[in-house]
């Protein structure tokens, strides 16, 4: 595929090219793009046939490959087109399906020709010398050369750093078991989009491409134009188990639902999704059998969070069982309906923080009535750190006899090759975590996956137990293929290589190992702190969730003639209703009494108004001494929650704890009403000190925000700078909190629908001390309202310094500071502070009507709690009726010819297939419409979508389409003693001949440099032919096949059912790597392992032309024996080889050579 512009007649057009079709991208209104925001940025998609690009003015933008086209993002107001320009082939976990690692990530300006024909520095940013014409086409005046880093480079950073994988040949985000061994189907119809991290770029797309006919979808799926790529690790090795040639494969694909850095994202969020949740898939495939094993990790589904300070940094857990429990279900229900049976693998410590979780966790599946613990959902804890701290991580072994029957029971996937049937699926999966589900969460799935695997192996009578061990070649490859898994999973969340990955090599830990882990371990600590927090950011604007950030739209007349009737109809999908809504605050100067009653602040007129959601910010919680700043102590935390939880439910109601965030003397608690909690979701916290210049607690903010149904609201409970003169310091601290409190996304406090500010604000009268107590004791009138004219947080809102837009409800009450505790007198210390109204609520928000404001008389403080009562309007949409409306509106539109459909007949393909050059072609005239062609209108500013049908030649073969019968296929008739020839090389469809494809790799393309292989470590073989050569026996197993007692391939169970859709011609031989790896020299790589994770992919490149050792292999399949029961599952050995067509190209001959020593790697010519 290749990218290219035309830029006639002041119409700017993108193409991107394939062997058969162009789809070109253009500006839905060019003319008015300098007044689009990025809530109407738009553009069209045409999709014609390659052909009609001549004489149109295009020429190729790049002279890279385009690999994939990932999506569209909007950056700065300009909408680009996202494209791999850089991939290596890195797996193949069976035959026909590969998988390839990004190097490199170009984005192209559809709306900006700045950035045309431009090379990029390291730092992004233009390279001083331009290339010239002959190397790129078109020509760029430097003079007019952007000096800034391009928009998109931190993007491309992200996307281009090893981590991000994709195929062209089937679905990524799917495991073996769902989309079977031959149904290598790209459609998008079936991708899981959960694991696709492009969705943000490319959901627009999708759902355009939903509302095309059959046939334009299939064009748009089978060209390529639409990649998904996942995040995490893929790698394929090549080794030997007795005399069968196998690959082992890891494929691991981490969600993005709630994806980001360690400690920015934790625990569970409200859609049910944790972090670093990741699926992870071991795949073994030889000529005979196919094995694969699924295992989950994820974070501990509950709501917390943990700072990221550099010692201790302590876990808090943000929501009360209540509160949780709905999330919690949702995440296992989908876990069950997916896996089957989760068996819950705990291996948190019994270290106070950890033992919280622990404790939580096992709470939580207790009590919920969604998932019945024993039954769908097990559970075992297993302290990691105490079980292993005296015999070393090989102690982990003892969780084996805990989890060995949900082993048995679950069972695993397999899949007859020569049969062409499933034997077995697996029932169920291990759900494994610890306190990040890195580090100690590898070692035990790696554990997992060996016992398992060895199952398999003794099932099937390859191996006998005594001839597994781990110093088996096969078996060092197992633990080298999950460690470097282990390491790239760990340097997603974490920054560094996993530790204990010198165990997981090896089997042991060695001093080396410690030593490395000791550094890696401080290298988190850095980057936790310091370069998290930008990383975070890049990876939330590549999904979309930084605040008001948008997709781009894409022009469609009949989405848009939808949309346009649903805003017109808005009443029958959309209600409006009242929220109550309570909010105090109180600063209570250090003191508590477990005896207080609250009533008269939260109920001040008893049971008639009970609030749907309340919201309290209370203010030094701790003493203000240097000592409790330094050591806070957060169980004054529990103490208020507990208080104030006792009162609200005083009248019946339940009030359920959502959130509460606490910063040293600062604490603000979110209580929803039982039956309101479904509506509240996306509830998030945030602090800020500015104490001391920022450095400690006494002073400073805790946030909270949430969504009720559709509108956001946001809490600050703050506490400013003291003093009456202090004025403008006040000020400063505002200013501060307001630009550093950041949710996720980065989304600020003034993004938001409700807003409010509350707490000690500090604001003083500026009056004589005498005056103000005199008007409030002789109380004549409008005293109140002669205060309030010098009150200073009255003066500051109505200059507009700051709370800009905020209001303030009528205030009637006397100030409420400094009383002397126990009383209603005001300061009567030497100090006798003047009255103030330090205690203040303000709010923004055009759905916001105050009912009540007010003090409450509460003699717990030298303060008096403050209140205020609002009726907030939100809006409730019905999803199910609005789908209802728009598929109705879909009718209408095509009924009364609002938008006209017709057939799409693509052109013929032609008879020679080449990559066509439009450097020097005309300019495009203002239609690609032909007089007396056939071609159908789809959409565009002006509806120039173009397509045509496709033609039978480029139909699927009804061989290929074959349904598998329900019952399996009849057993050929097979000779019982002969001996194993290996089935032959497939033909290789492509131009190059058997010899030249194992002799010297490919040219290299135009826009590749050929590098050397082992500059890169675990980087696979770049080439468009990745095939396992013939499976050849392996020297050191040449004896014992003969000795074995054989078992036949049991029946598909009867309550299986085959795929539907299943080629019975299977390939006969397992994909090999070639030798030669073509990547760009201008991609970012991140090479990340030791030395051996460099040979892991060099040693898959086998040299079949080893001298022989032995001549007689003997068969390792026999003939069909009755089935022997087992308590286990019933998954036996095959039967002999067939005997016909299949095996006459054998004709009785002895088998290949055999290797006489371990194999050896070919030689690489790498082409300059």
């Amino acid at each position: 595929m290749w990218i290219y512009v035309s830029n006639s007649n002041d119409e700017r057009k993108i193409a991107l090219v394939s062997n058969s079709y162009a789809l070109i991208f253009q500006l839905s209104n060019p003319d008015n793009y300098s007044n689009f925001t990025s809530n109407n940025i738009s553009c069209s998609l045409d999709l014609i046939h390659k052909e009609e690009l001549k004489n149109h003015g295009f020429r190729k933008l790049t002279h890279h490959e385009i690999h994939g086209f990932i999506g569209l993002i909007e950056v700065e107001n300009n909408i680009f087109i996202a494209t791999i320009t850089g991939s290596a082939k890195v797996a193949s976990p069976i035959p026909g399906e590969n998988v390839n690692k990004i190097y490199a990530v170009d984005f192209y300006c559809l709306s900006d020709s700045r950035w045309d024909f431009m090379e990029l520095d390291a730092q992004g940013r233009p390279l001083d010398q331009q290339v010239n014409d002959n190397s790129i086409p078109g020509d760029y005046d430097n003079e007019t050369a952007p000096l800034q880093q391009h928009p998109c480079f931190q993007y491309k950073k992200l996307l281009s750093n090893g981590s991000f994988y994709y195929s062209t040949d089937f679905d990524l985000t799917s495991i073996l078991q769902e989309r079977g061994l031959n149904n290598h189907t790209l459609s998008n119809d079936n991708f899981k989009r959960e694991f696709m991290w492009n969705d943000f770029m490319l959901n627009e797309i999708i759902s355009y491409r939903d509302r095309l006919d059959q046939p334009t979808r299939q064009i748009l799926d089978d060209e390529g134009f639409l990649t998904t790529v996942i995040r995490g690790f893929a790698e394929t090795v090549i080794t030997y188990i007795r005399d069968w040639k196998v690959s082992m494969t890891i494929v691991s694909k981490q969600s993005w639902k709630r994806a980001g850095t360690r400690y920015n994202v934790r625990g569970i969020n409200d859609e049910g999704y944790v972090a670093n949740f990741v699926e992870t898939e071991y795949i073994m495939y030889s000529n005979e059998y196919c094995y694969s094993y699924t295992q989950v990790r994820g974070s501990v589904p509950i709501f917390w969070e943990q700072d990221a300070s550099l010692i201790n940094p302590k876990i808090q857990i943000t929501r009360s069982v209540e509160a949780t429990q709905h999330a919690f279900d949702t995440h296992f229900k989908h876990l069950v309906d997916r896996y089957g049976t989760i068996h819950v693998v705990n291996l948190l410590s019994d270290k106070p923080s950890e033992w919280e979780l622990t404790k939580r966790y096992r709470r939580q599946l207790s009590v919920s009535k969604s998932v019945k613990l024993g039954n769908e959902v097990l559970l075992t804890e297993f302290d990691f750190h105490r079980e292993t701290s005296q015999e070393g991580f090989l102690a982990a072994r003892k969780l084996l006899p805990s989890i060995k029957s949900t082993m048995l029971d679950s069972g695993y996937f397999s899949f007859d090759v020569r049969e062409n049937r499933v034997i077995s699926e697996q029932k169920g999966c291990f759900r494994t975590n610890c306190l990040d589900c890195l580090d100690r969460t590898n070692l035990v799935q790696q554990l997992i996956s060996h016992e398992t695997f060895k199952l398999f192996l003794l099932d099937f009578d390859i191996l006998h137990s005594h001839q597994i061990n781990n110093e088996s070649e096969y078996m060092q490859k197992h633990n080298v293929l999950w460690a470097n898994h282990g390491d790239q999973i760990s340097q997603i969340y974490a920054g560094t290589n996993a530790l204990k990955s010198s165990f997981t090599r090896k089997g042991k830990m060695s001093f080396a190992g410690a030593i490395s882990d000791a550094t890696k371990s401080v290298s988190r600590l850095y980057i936790n702190n310091f370069v998290d927090k930008g990383k975070q950011q890049n990876i939330d604007g590549l999904l979309g969730r930084l605040p008001d950030q948008h997709p781009v739209q894409i022009y469609d007349p009949e989405n848009n003639y939808i949309t346009e009737r649903l805003e017109q109809v808005s009443s029958k999908f959309t209600t409006y209703s009242n929220m109550n809504l309570f909010v105090g605050t109180y600063n209570v100067s250090g003191r508590g009494n477990k005896h207080a009653d609250l009533s008269e602040w939260l109920f001040p007129i008893g049971s008639k108004f009970k609030p749907d959601i309340v919201v309290l910010g209370l203010q030094e919680v701790i003493e203000l001494t240097a000592g409790s700043i330094l050591n806070v102590d957060y169980s004054k935390s529990s103490f208020w929650k507990n208080l104030v939880t006792d009162c609200l439910n005083q009248y019946g109601e339940k009030y359920i704890l959502l959130r509460a965030e606490q910063m040293a003397s600062l604490i603000i608690l979110l209580f929803v009403k039982e039956d309101k909690v479904n509506h509240v979701k996306q509830v998030e916290g945030s602090t800020k000190k500015t104490g001391f210049k920022g450095m400690t607690g006494n002073k400073g903010a805790v946030a909270i925000r949430f969504k009720y149904s559709d509108t956001s609201f946001c809490f600050v409970n703050a506490h400013l700078s003291a003093g009456v003169n202090n004025v403008e310091e006040r000020g400063n601290d505002y200013m501060s909190i307001n630009k550093s409190i950041s949710f996720a996304g980065g989304r600020k406090i003034p993004q938001h629908d409700s807003i409010f500010w509350l707490g000690d604000l500090n604001y003083r009268i500026s009056l004589d001390n005498l005056e103000v107590r005199s008007e409030l004791s002789d109380q004549q009138p409008n005293y109140i309202e002669r205060l309030l004219k010098y009150d200073q947080l009255t003066q500051v809102i109505n200059s507009g310094q700051i709370f800009h837009d905020f209001c303030e409800p009528t205030l009637q009450f006397h100030p409420t500071y400094k009383y002397d505790v126990g009383t209603d007198m005001y300061d009567t210390s030497e100090k006798a502070r003047t009255p103030s109204w330090t205690d203040r609520i303000v709010y923004k928000g055009n759905n916001l009507s105050p009912l009540a404001y007010s003090d409450a008389p509460l003699k717990l403080s030298d303060h008096k709690p403050v209140f205020a009562a609002y009726r907030a309007k939100v809006a409730f949409v019905d999803e199910a009726e609005k789908l209802l409306l728009s598929n109705q509106f879909r009718i209408d539109s095509k009924k009364h010819n609002h938008i006209v459909p017709r057939n799409l007949k693509p052109p013929p393909v032609p008879r020679e297939r080449r990559s066509i050059d439009l450097i020097n072609i005309d300019p495009r005239p203002k239609t690609l419409l032909e007089q007396g062609s056939s071609y159908k209108v789809l959409s565009s500013p002006e509806a120039n979508i173009i397509t045509k049908q496709p033609s039978s030649n480029s139909l699927r073969s009804e061989e290929s389409n074959r349904k598998i019968s329900p019952t399996p296929p009849p057993i050929p008739k097979r000779k019982s003693n002969v001996d194993m020839t290996m089935l032959e090389p497939r033909p290789i469809t492509s131009s190059s001949s058997l010899a030249q494809l194992h002799t010297q790799p490919p040219p290299p393309p135009e826009s590749r440099s050929s590098v050397s292989l082992k500059s890169h470590s675990s980087i696979g073989a770049n080439s468009d032919a990745l095939e396992m050569k013939t499976l050849n026996s392996h020297p050191s197993t040449t004896s014992i096949n003969s000795e074995l007692k054989k078992r036949p391939v049991p029946a598909i169970p009867q309550h299986r059912k085959p795929a539907s859709k299943v080629s019975t011609d299977l390939p006969e031989e397992v994909p090999d790597y070639e030798d030669s790896l073509l990547v760009r020299e201008d991609s970012l790589l991140m090479s990340h392992g030791s030395d051996e994770e460099e040979s892991s992919i060099l040693e898959m490149v086998i040299d079949s032309n080893s001298p022989p050792k032995n001549d007689s292999i003997k068969n390792t399949r026999s003939p069909r024996l009755p089935p022997v029961p087992r308590s286990k599952p019933t998954i036996l050995k095959a039967g002999p080889p067939p005997s016909s067509a299949s095996s006459s190209k054998d004709n009785g001959k002895a088998p290949p050579p055999v290797p006489s020593k371990k194999p050896v790697l070919n030689k690489i010519t790498i082409n300059k």
